[in-house]
């Protein structure tokens, strides 16, 4: 007997071929949401009732419990969606950084295919002239107007993104479906308290720092799901949805707040679900990834596979249990020296990690490598090297086996202005 996601997937390959011969074709949204960690959706198990429009979405969907972003960097992992491609393969590997000029990105298969195309945008590291990642879009709205930290725009606040997204939907051309893709910004730092979006009114300032990132944090999170409640009321019929986070965020958990610098769980663990009338809601253990963003949107349209993908349509294909998935990381940050892009394009990753199977092994700065039991230690406070030698010798292999498979692409970063600079000051990346 068929399992509830294979029947699934087969009802949605059939709705996908019907809507091809009949020429109404879905429209396909990619929503995401910068730095949102997991388990602060109730989807995801919080206990805070602070994201009810996600979860709603999240209800009639196929919710994936274990997914990853390849690098807890906003612009890599992007280009790993749009592109399903691992960053070091687009020279896509910190913000300020863009794909490489040749990069093929799924947005222009789209556009062939007779959609129109527009994004709103809402991080400055996503700017289609550093990034790279307006390309195929006929419509690339990255207007900054809000001031992060009081001193640059660097962001627009999730109210305008949604008014931004509805304008354009009603603006776009009737006579064609449209792929968007949309992204709010607001949980990323500084973590603003947002009045009447806070699961917590009172005693702010009596709290611990830790305490107050969360209840912060969480404000932002809730202020954000209120505007997406907006957005997907007003959304037109025959739309199916991606909801992705392009990465998570440490809460001071082993010593750190903030991402892009390490690889532990809280920065690199991700909410993705996949929302189609003809995909049955449910919840799916199986290891999926930010490159399985980009083939599976062209799933949701019924379009054909591009050859130049890594990741999964995951409208059609299931992937093994077992699948090893690799992430790495550059450090968050652009130094502000003449000649850094040169430099940066030769340099080596701060860490990198293999998950694989409920193990992970992280190799960190200054050359130490640990190994955790995901299952028993999602935390990932217990080494298990030394009592796991084969494990660890194992993973390690893989890692290597995976560098020497994959050479780096030294190409793209385009010239960063001062205006960037500031920028990227503002968002936290520039040391």
């Amino acid at each position: 007997m068929l399992n509830n996601d294979i029947l699934s997937k087969l009802i949605l390959g059939l709705w996908l071929l019907c809507a091809h011969v009949t020429g109404e074709m879905p429209n396909v949204v990619l929503l995401s949401v910068d730095t949102l960690r997991a388990d602060f959706l109730g989807c995801y198990g919080c206990p805070w009732d602070i994201s009810p429009n996600i979860d709603r979405l999240a209800g009639q969907s196929m919710v994936y419990d274990n997914a990853c972003c390849e690098t807890p960097l906003t612009a890599p992992s992007f280009s790993a969606m749009l592109t399903s491609r691992y960053p070091r393969m687009t020279g896509a590997i910190r913000n300020g950084m863009g794909i490489s000029e040749n990069t093929e990105v799924i947005t222009e298969s789209f556009r062939s295919a007779g959609y129109h195309t527009f994004a709103v945008q809402s991080n400055w590291t996503l700017k289609g002239r550093l990034s790279g990642l307006d390309r195929g879009f006929e419509r690339y709205d990255d207007t900054l107007e809000d001031r992060r930290w009081g001193i640059f725009n660097g962001e627009r606040r999730a109210e305008e993104v949604t008014k931004t997204a509805l304008d354009m939907f009603r603006e776009r051309p009737q006579n064609k479906p449209c792929f968007a893709w949309i992204h709010y910004s607001d949980p990323h730092a500084p973590y603003r308290y947002n009045a009447g979006y806070s699961p917590v009114r009172h005693g702010l300032r009596n709290m611990d720092r830790k305490e107050r990132a969360r209840v912060k944090y969480a404000s932002e999170v809730a202020y954000t799901d209120f505007h997406i409640g907006l957005l997907l009321k007003a959304l037109p019929e025959n739309t199916n949805i991606l909801f992705v986070a392009d990465h998570g965020e440490s809460l001071y958990e082993h010593g750190y707040l903030g991402h892009g610098r390490y690889l532990h769980q809280p920065g690199v663990h991700i909410p993705f679900f996949v929302y189609a009338p003809e995909i049955s809601p449910g919840r799916s253990p199986l290891p999926v990834e930010a490159m399985d963003v980009g083939p599976t949107l062209l799933g949701l349209a019924g379009l054909s596979p591009v050859n130049f993908a890594l990741g999964r349509d995951l409208t059609k294909e299931m992937p093994a249990g077992d699948r090893p998935r690799f992430l790495e990381t550059y450090g968050g940050a652009v130094p502000r020296l003449p000649g850094a892009k040169k430099l940066l394009r030769n340099t080596s990753p701060s860490s990198q990690a293999v998950i694989q199977d409920g193990w992970k092994l992280i190799r960190s700065e200054g050359g130490v490598t640990t190994l955790y039991y995901l299952q028993d230690d999602k935390k990932e406070l217990k080494n298990l090297r030394a009592t796991n030698p084969a494990k660890f010798k194992e993973l390690n292999e893989y890692l290597d086996r995976w560098n020497n498979a994959n050479p780096r692409v030294k190409e793209g970063a385009p010239e960063l202005t001062a205006e960037d600079m500031e920028a990227l000051k503002s968002l936290g990346y520039l040391e």
